[in-house]
């Protein structure tokens, strides 16, 4: 026997002449299978590019729509629970009373209202504000507040198409929040209400928007919310003033701002329910119209726009003017321009009389 053959390096890998196949067949084979994988992925791509395509542009109004649909659902949810949960024909048990506003439901027992019932409320809303604004804040800065998003646009310069595109969504989310929570508590209102389907105005609508209190005049109104807005704003802008020394960490101001919530709503609410947001009461109100009529839209001379929508965007306007004109050093203000220019002015005028003094005291000696 040959040495050379037993030298020999037996390949034992299966290649494809070992295994009787074409090698261009099983080379053609595997490209195959890496293309198909290849338009598999690009055309899955392609599906899901429109949607990307869509969030990218919009990522922000959608950010915007997600807070305020969360701030809705928790406060239009605590007053049906609070509200609803004191009709011992739904609760087994008084849950307690809604203190805001109760005396547009006629059926309740007002000698029944618990000081931890509207507490409940002030929680809750302050909670939906807090968590729809840590919810926001990275990606919008988390208005969730047409108020706050008018005063950024004036005040502080932001984009007009940001503007349009902010209240929309801000509005379609306090729609779609207050919506959700109808469908869960539809059947506890139509006990509370006494039937089926019947639905009054103010009665279980003051449960998703605000009314005003039987004794209140229009002026009054208007004047409550410009006040609880402005200070709402004061607030804001207080906390998010990255000039200011005393300005808290950003992952603290959704905190920040539930307190101020919780004490705005506890000081300002039983008169007109303290809406602060004009999207807040405009988008459930849309909802509300489609199942309680036109009449939360007609009531007391169209009481929505004057008080919540008007009075809503002044107080907010109010607030940042205060603050401008009393806190803020930056110049991105019309109010800080404006005292810029007065202030370079005045002090040129004094020199320019000191030294026409002293030009007229030379002449003289």
């Amino acid at each position: 026997m040959d040495d050379s053959l037993d030298r020999t390096p037996v390949n034992l890998s299966p290649t494809a002449s070992t295994l009787g196949l074409p090698v261009l067949h099983l080379q053609a084979t595997n490209t195959t299978v890496t293309n198909n994988a290849t338009l598999n992925v690009v055309s899955h791509d392609q599906a899901s590019k429109p949607l990307d395509d869509f969030r990218r542009r919009f990522r922000r109004p959608l950010a915007e729509f997600t807070g305020t649909m969360i701030l809705l659902i928790f406060g239009t949810a605590v007053d049906c629970q609070v509200t609803l949960g004191s009709n011992r024909a739904i609760a087994g048990a008084e849950k307690g009373v809604r203190t805001v506003q109760a005396s547009s439901l006629q059926s309740i027992d007002k000698s029944n209202v618990l000081p931890q019932s509207f507490l409940s409320v002030c929680m809750g809303w302050g909670a939906g504000a807090a968590f729809g604004i840590w919810s926001s804040a990275s990606i919008s800065g988390g208005h969730i507040n047409p108020a706050v998003t008018l005063v950024h646009l004036l005040f502080r310069g932001f984009p007009l198409s940001d503007f349009i595109q902010y209240v929309i969504a801000q509005t379609a989310g306090a729609f779609t929040g207050s919506l959700l929570v109808y469908g869960i508590y539809n059947q506890a209102i139509s006990v509370q209400e006494g039937g089926l389907g019947v639905r009054t105005t103010p009665g279980t609508a003051s449960l998703f928007v605000t009314f005003p209190l039987d004794f209140m005049n229009a002026a009054t109104c208007f004047f409550s919310e410009l006040m609880v807005t402005a200070m709402l704003l004061f607030v804001v802008l207080t906390v998010t003033d990255r000039r200011s020394a005393a300005a808290p960490p950003s992952t603290l101001v959704p905190l920040i701002i539930f307190v101020a919530v919780v004490a705005l709503t506890a000081c300002f609410a039983l008169q007109t329910g303290a809406a602060m947001n004009p999207a807040r009461d405009f988008g459930p109100r849309l909802m509300t119209a489609i199942f309680y009529g036109r009449n939360v839209f007609t009531y007391r001379n169209h009481y929505w726009l004057w008080t919540p929508i008007i009075g809503d965007f002044v107080g907010a306007l109010t607030g940042a003017f205060f603050y401008d004109l009393l806190i803020y050093t930056g110049d991105d203000s019309p109010v800080t321009k404006f005292i810029s220019k007065c202030l370079d002015r005045r002090p040129k005028r004094n020199i320019d009389a000191r030294l026409e003094t002293m030009s007229d005291v030379d002449q003289k000696v």
